[in-house]
């Protein structure tokens, strides 16, 4: 058995994703305890308002909420009533069995596992010290369930192969593989194979496959601690997983493990970013009429342009991916000539003073934070400006275009 404990600050958030799964038969209400009800009759608002009443006697704290999930081996065979009765137990271990807690089991994963939600507040308005609660009561009560319950023993885990870049597939929700597997394997294989520099970098790379990392907010721990957590996106950015810590990954692709490859550039780098400059050369000598038309031909030579992430009102910047060489390059690493503005400049040279015009519209809406949310992308993410362009409507003069001329390549 593997249990992993999550504190967390929202209790509708919890909830909802668990009654979510249940909504959709991928779980069930198996165990309720302290409630006044019994499982079967208790309604989303009886289990919200129980949670909500509970964390009202503390309003300091920020984290109220405790997630378990707990992991059972694919060979184990659990009836509800064990499952619920191992969760009953495991409660009891951590010297939480007074509080509210509800205990779903999930089926949407190969293996068995649970779910248990839970407050941290104590009826006293005492909120539950959370910390070393892995090494201190979550690690022993594991043990001990395992001997009483004749569970199989929790084993190393291992790692998911690392695979080819062009088998790596992106995020698939509902695939029946869990969320944080998935991400072990991209991460895997994204730093097995791809050169970055940084973190914006490298998330130009994750972004391609739905997943993103984050140092958490200032002033936070992980953020003070040089922490990394990963999250799940769906095609527009928008997060649609919990956090999953770098260092809870088996391979843990942790702060300190990136920035190894940060300050050693592979034999081959400057050699690749010449590559990648003399494409992007290419495609410009060519004349494509805007910038929409830039982005979509430089995707057949491998190369992805991403926006990188709102931050602190700072402009998007320009980050190529060459997915032929496997190398992430900020713009201006590139030179001068790479960079949002001087590619506009460019291809803006190329055709009219009315084309320029239209150029700066186009790309202006696709990189705005509010011309992003309109489209439906999350601005706090990176985004591919194929997949932004894709979601925008041809501009009305697009085809007044064609007056300029055909183009070198025609």
């Amino acid at each position: 058995m593997v249990a992993r404990i999550t504190p967390t600050a929202r209790v509708s958030d919890l909830l909802l994703y668990n009654e979510k799964k249940v909504t959709q038969n991928e779980a069930k209400l198996i165990g309720a305890g302290n409630f006044l009800l019994n499982k079967d009759q208790l309604s989303y608002e009886d289990k919200l308002h129980r949670f909500q009443k509970q964390n009202q006697e503390n309003s300091r704290a920020k984290l109220k909420m405790l997630h378990v999930t707990l992991n059972f081996s694919p060979e184990e065979n659990l009836s509800d009533k064990k499952m619920a009765a191992i969760a009953d137990r495991y409660m009891k271990g951590m010297d939480m069995e007074k509080q509210p807690y509800l205990v779903y089991r999930h089926e949407d994963a190969a293996h068995p596992h649970l779910h248990i939600v839970t407050s941290l507040i104590r009826d006293d308005g005492c909120r539950i010290n959370t910390h070393h609660l892995g090494i201190r009561l979550s690690e022993p009560a594991r043990k001990s369930i395992e001997k009483e319950f004749g569970l199989l023993p929790n084993r190393p885990s291992q790692s998911w192969p690392i695979l080819k870049s062009d088998e790596l597939q992106m995020i698939v929700p509902g695939s029946g593989i869990p969320v944080s597997r998935q991400i072990e394997t991209i991460t895997a294989t994204i730093n097995n194979a791809y050169s970055f520099s940084n973190l914006d970098e490298y998330n130009a790379i994750l972004r391609g496959y739905n997943v993103t990392v984050e140092t958490g907010k200032p002033g936070s721990k992980t953020h003070e601690h040089g922490g990394l957590y990963y999250l799940a996106l769906d095609d527009d950015g928008r997060k649609i997983s919990p956090p999953v810590m770098a260092s809870q990954l088996p391979n843990r692709p942790t702060y300190a493990q990136l920035e190894k490859k940060f300050h050693q550039p592979g034999a081959k780098h400057e050699e690749y970013l010449l590559s990648v400059r003399q494409r992007i050369d290419l495609e410009l000598f060519y004349q494509p009429a805007n910038i929409r038309e830039f982005v979509e031909d430089l995707r057949p030579e491998s190369i992805e342009i991403v926006m990188s992430a709102r931050k602190n009102g700072d402009p998007p910047a320009f980050i190529y991916v060459d997915h032929w060489n496997h190398i992430a390059v900020e713009a201006h690493r590139l030179g001068p000539a790479y960079t949002a503005e001087s590619v506009l400049r460019t291809l803006s040279e190329n055709h009219s003073r009315a084309s320029d015009l239209r150029l700066q519209r186009t790309l202006s809406f696709a990189m705005d934070e509010r011309g992003l949310k309109a489209s439906g992308f999350n601005p706090r993410v990176p985004q591919t400006l194929f997949s932004v362009f894709s979601a925008l409507p041809e501009p009305r003069e697009h085809q007044l275009d064609q007056h300029l001329g055909q183009r070198l390549r025609r």
